[in-house]
């Protein structure tokens, strides 16, 4: 029997990742489901952003591993540049969330460094691991007990706070955004499968869903999560929130290797510092989302 993890009033389920995994596989492929892309040029990854170690900290009741990478020129704990804002915070949810390694997010966000203003953000990471799942009530408290540590010890904007999954991150920042002690400013979701933990007829009128912003990289050869059963919920979710927008890369695979050589520029527009926080889209953005939609219906 598989299975089930409830939570109310959200109404979201995650079945395991292999079982659905492997009926992904197995269905027909059916790349005209989709869209035409309308990503902006690719351009080349940056080199090694020269960035301090990672702190390596134990937190909350069960010491849940995290790592946390300060922003450039911010040392020590409340530093603020005078002349800029206060630092965002970034929280990347890794890949793996049922292996046995129970310190994956050590070092996890340091793939996103090379993306990201250094002066810009604070970067860190939770671990997820067998049985302490992102979705599950253990796993949205690791996520809570990272960034009320951030929150408590550096003098970061907690009005920019911000999410990034990948593979089975994803499914976390689904979870969070429905169950979180925090709101979110932008949600950045790569690979993914909502569907895996929340139903279709579950995603309606999900009041915090229209808080902050979702972009979806999502990619025609993800070997994971086929583009003909994953796109068409992505489209469905750009129609009913229109604070969300699909990046479709039809040669797109599954790892973060293929985004961080591929959609370089995007990534980095996506966490530029000097970008105001919204809650939406701008004008501009909204139209491009809908007319992404059109050209795939």
């Amino acid at each position: 029997m598989l299975r089930r993890f409830l939570f109310s009033p959200a109404k979201f389920r995650i079945l395991p990742v292999c079982a659905f995994s492997i009926a992904l596989l197995t269905a027909p492929s059916a790349s005209s489901a989709a869209p035409a892309s309308s990503n902006p040029p690719v351009t080349p990854a940056s080199p090694s952003v020269q960035a301090p170690p990672a702190l390596h900290l134990r937190l909350g009741p069960d010491s849940n591993a995290c790592g946390i990478t300060l922003p450039a020129a911010k040392s020590g704990a409340k530093a603020v540049g005078k002349s800029r804002r206060k630092p965002g915070l970034i929280v990347w949810l890794h890949g793996g969330m049922r292996s046995q390694n129970r310190e994956k997010g050590l070092e996890a966000h340091r793939a996103l460094l090379p993306f990201v203003d250094p002066a810009g953000y604070y970067l860190c990471s939770p671990s997820a691991f067998a049985g302490q799942e992102w979705p599950t009530p253990q796993g949205i408290a690791h996520i809570d007990a990272l960034i009320d540590y951030m929150s408590a010890h550096y003098a970061l904007d907690t009005a920019d706070i911000n999410m990034v999954g990948v593979s089975d991150g994803n499914l976390g920042v689904i979870a969070y955004s429905l169950q979180g002690g925090h709101a979110l400013n932008r949600r950045v979701l790569i690979s993914s499968a909502p569907q895996l933990v929340l139903p279709l007829e579950s995603l309606p009128g999900q009041a915090r869903f229209a808080q902050g912003t979702w972009d979806f990289l999502q990619g025609g050869r993800d070997r994971l999560f086929p583009p003909d059963q994953v796109v068409p919920y992505l489209q469905q979710w750009e129609k009913l929130y229109p604070n969300a927008h699909l990046h479709y890369f039809p040669d797109g695979e599954h790892d973060f290797s293929f985004y961080s050589e591929k959609a370089s520029g995007l990534l980095k527009s996506l966490f530029s510092a000097e970008k105001p926080k919204s809650a939406g889209k701008s004008g501009s953005q909204k139209t491009q989302a809908i007319q992404n939609s059109s050209r795939a219906n």
